[in-house]
């Protein structure tokens, strides 16, 4: 009995490492410019403006 109980102890810890996964990091793309220099985003994302001033479009969250 004891290889059986070994053997479910070592599957459960291979799921439980497989189930500890980090959220993937949201993707940002580069805004577009216009002839008159006003940026603008594809639809789904927020034009947002980063700690150096740069202009970024990160996704819209919901909540």
């Amino acid at each position: 009995m004891k290889p059986i109980y070994a053997a479910l102890c070592i599957a459960g810890l291979t799921l439980a490492a497989c189930g500890q996964q980090e959220e993937p990091a949201p993707i940002n793309v580069q805004p577009t410019f216009d002839k008159a220099g006003d940026a603008s985003c594809p639809g789904g994302y927020e034009l947002q403006s980063t700690e150096t001033g740069a202009l970024l479009c990160a996704p819209i969250v919901a909540g």
